[in-house]
C-alpha cells in the first residue's frame, strides 16, 4: 500500500477531546481523484464543487493509493449533517475514508480490487488504534440517509467483514421467525431499524432504502424489491440487532 500525505486545512479539534469511535466510508462522487483532492484541500471551493469546505482523514484512489489529509486525532470535516446511535456530531466521534469513484451522478463504477485490498489494510490499522466497534463502521448512507447515498450498494461489505471489518448478516432460522415480527407492524420495523443505530426522526420509506444499500445491496439494485422491506430485510435486521446486543455496550454518546 502506497502512502501520501497532504496537509488540508480543513479540520478542526475534536469536540471534548473525544476518541474516535466510529469509521465511514465514502466515495468521492468525483471523475479523478485530484478532483476530490482539490476540493480537501481548499478552504473555500467553488460553491459548483462544494457547498463548503470538507475533508476525509484518508482517500484511496483507484489503484489503492493512500492519501492521509487530516490526523486521526483531528476532526475532519467529512460527515455533514448526519446522526448515529444518539449522535449528531459524527465528525468529532469519526474517522473518515474516501474512496475514489464517479458515483451516483457521473457513473458509478464497481471498487476495484486495488482500493478494497487498500482499504483492508489501511483500516486495520485505524482499529488497531482506535476502539470502534464493528456496529460502528458505516456507510455515509447510513448516518445520513436523505442526503448521500454513498458509498453505495457497490461496495462488498461483505468481503470486509469476513477480513474483521464491520458486519455482515448472516441469519440463521431464528432470525426469520423473530424478524418476521418487524413485518407485521411499520412501527415495530421503524422501531428496530432506529435500536440498530439509524436516525428515528425520519420516516420508514427513508431508512429501508439506506439499510439495503449497507446490508441488503442484492434487493436495492432489484427495482421491484428497491426500498421495500421483505422477510430477507427483516431477518437480516434481526440478526445485526443481536450482534450488536451481545458486543460490548457502546460508548456513551
Amino acid at each position: 500500500m502506497t502512502m501520501r500525505t497532504k496537509h488540508s486545512p480543513n479540520f478542526n479539534e475534536r469536540a471534548g477531546g473525544v476518541t474516535p469511535t466510529v469509521l465511514i466510508l465514502h466515495y468521492t462522487g468525483t471523475k479523478t481523484a485530484q478532483d476530490a483532492e482539490d476540493v480537501y484541500m481548499d478552504p473555500n471551493p467553488p460553491k459548483q464543487k462544494s457547498p463548503g469546505p470538507v475533508s476525509p482523514h484518508y482517500m484511496i484512489d483507484y489503484d489503492g493509493t493512500v492519501t492521509q489529509f487530516v490526523a486521526e486525532d483531528k476532526r475532519a470535516w467529512h460527515a455533514g449533517a448526519s446522526w448515529w446511535d444518539g449522535r449528531d456530531d459524527i465528525n468529532s466521534h469519526s474517522i473518515g475514508i474516501e474512496l475514489v469513484n464517479p458515483g451516483i451522478k457521473h457513473g458509478y463504477v464497481d471498487f476495484t480490487q486495488g482500493q478494497m485490498d487498500a482499504l483492508e489494510i489501511l483500516v486495520r490499522g485505524i482499529l488497531s488504534r482506535n476502539p470502534i466497534p464493528a456496529h460502528y463502521v458505516l456507510g455515509h448512507s447510513d448516518i445520513a440517509p436523505t442526503r448521500k447515498p454513498d458509498p453505495g450498494e457497490k461496495l462488498d461489505w461483505a468481503w470486509l467483514a469476513a477480513r474483521g471489518i464491520g458486519l455482515w448478516p448472516q441469519p440463521d432460522q431464528r432470525d426469520y421467525d423473530l424478524g418476521d415480527i418487524f413485518l407485521g407492524n411499520a412501527a415495530d420495523l421503524h422501531r428496530a431499524l432506529t435500536e440498530y443505530g439509524y436516525d428515528p426522526r425520519l420516516k420508514l420509506d427513508e431508512l429501508i432504502p439506506a439499510f439495503q444499500r449497507h446490508f441488503q445491496p442484492d434487493a436495492f439494485v432489484d427495482p421491484v424489491r428497491r426500498g421495500r422491506s421483505d422477510r430477507e430485510l427483516a431477518a437480516r435486521l434481526h440478526w445485526l440487532l443481536r450482534m450488536k446486543n451481545t458486543t460490548a455496550k457502546a460508548p456513551t454518546p
